[in-house]
């Protein structure tokens, strides 16, 4: 027969102290580690968007991202060489110039006290058919007038950026484009930029020459024969999928998560302790308690069991309010979040969700610490000698 729970219950709530402290640790690291499991999650599912094996991006040898490339007209044209490009109904090739800028812009959750750099891209109709999971949400922007589309993510971490608005774009932020759409990308890189027209932002940025270039593959065609093509002789231009281009731009937001972790890991050991001191001052206060339970015929077995039960009620309260306070936290300073990129010099937008399944992982590893923390103490409990236990004053 085990110990009925409300027996452990009561014993918590006798010691409200030590059990509120340890409730209140156990909730920080959960609430900072559904945070940061939100945060990874999130961010690695818009990079992941951006993985699609059949679309190139083309830059200038040696250029490391889109904004510091520049391909001269001539080189681009030559891109058309390459009999891999799928080509629409009019037999043109699905191959897209483009123009990187940015643009610095006050961020919306606090009241532009800070600033941001944003992507402003410029492109041409044959964007949107090389980049398949760019979609208009309303109207896209006229060809030629000063207008612009703004991503979906870039809209909700960015003021200014509503439809109606008017930025101030070109080389010195001169020229007024007004905001006339939205456009949602899959919750990939893209929604954190700014697009308009290319000639008219080639224009307002005195630019000779496009950033950077892309196209499309044909479903079967091989993406390293096709890359190795672009760099070879005959066109002389760096080619990377869409996949190798955004994990390279993303090696120090992982760096960043790493250091991240390691301070997860730290403050759970900080609970895996704070829990067993709990434990060892139950034990303690108990001793004379466990011998009348050994007494009255429970087991060894059951009071281990009994103990680490505690530990583990303790821990899933903690867990489920450090839960609720990182959903309530998120509500209140919103969710939406932006990254430096290191060689890109733009931002990243994108929301961090919590998702039932990250729920699920921060309970079943706070409750982990909570057994790890109450197990020596619940063997120390288990095995006290009755006789010893009951002469205990």
């Amino acid at each position: 027969m085990g110990l009925p729970i409300s027996y452990h219950w009561r014993n918590l709530l006798v010691r409200k102290t030590t059990t509120l402290l340890t409730l209140l640790v156990v909730a920080v690291v959960v609430g900072v580690f559904t945070w940061m499991m939100g945060f990874a999650s999130s961010l690695t599912r818009s990079l992941a968007v951006a993985s699609d094996e059949t679309k190139l991006l083309i830059l200038k040898r040696g250029a490391t991202a889109e904004s510091n490339s520049a391909i001269p007209i001539e080189d681009f044209n030559r891109l058309n060489q390459l009999s891999a490009i799928v080509r629409d109904e009019d037999n043109i090739p699905l191959l897209s110039p483009e123009m990187m800028a940015q643009v610095s812009l006050p961020r919306a959750r606090d009241g532009g006290a800070t600033f941001a750099n944003v992507a402003v891209r410029g492109v041409t109709a044959a964007a949107f058919k090389v980049h398949r999971n760019v979609k208009l949400l309303g109207k896209g922007f006229t060809t030629g007038r000063r207008e612009v589309i703004v991503g979906q993510a870039a809209a909700k971490q960015f003021a200014g950026l509503n439809v109606g608005d008017t930025i101030g774009l070109g080389y010195g932020s001169d020229r007024g484009y007004k905001v006339v759409g939205h456009f949602s990308a899959g919750g990939g890189p893209m929604e954190s930029e700014i697009w308009g027209y290319l000639p008219s932002l080639m224009n307002a940025y005195n630019r000779k020459t496009y950033s950077c270039a892309s196209l499309r593959l044909s479903d079967d065609a091989d993406s390293a024969a096709a890359i190795e093509r672009i760099r070879g002789p005959a066109i002389q231009l760096e080619a990377k999928t869409e996949r190798q281009y955004w994990q390279a731009q993303s090696a120090g937001i992982r760096r960043y998560l790493t250091v991240a972790y390691a301070l997860v890991a730290i403050m759970s050991v900080a609970a895996i302790f704070s829990i067993a001191n709990t434990m060892f001052s139950t034990v303690a206060g108990r001793t004379r308690e466990v011998a009348m339970l050994r007494t009255i015929g429970y087991s060894q077995w059951r009071i281990l069991t009994g103990f680490v039960f505690e530990s583990i009620l303790l821990t899933t309260v903690g867990g489920i309010v450090g839960c609720l306070a990182c959903v309530a936290w998120l509500s209140l300073v919103g969710n939406t979040k932006d990254m430096f990129g290191a060689t890109n010099f733009t931002t990243l937008a994108f929301e961090i969700r919590v998702t039932p399944a990250i729920v699920l992982w921060s309970l079943l590893s706070v409750v982990a610490v909570g057994v790890i923390g109450s197990l020596i103490p619940a063997l120390r409990a288990a095995r006290t000698p009755v006789v010893s236990a009951l002469r205990a004053p």
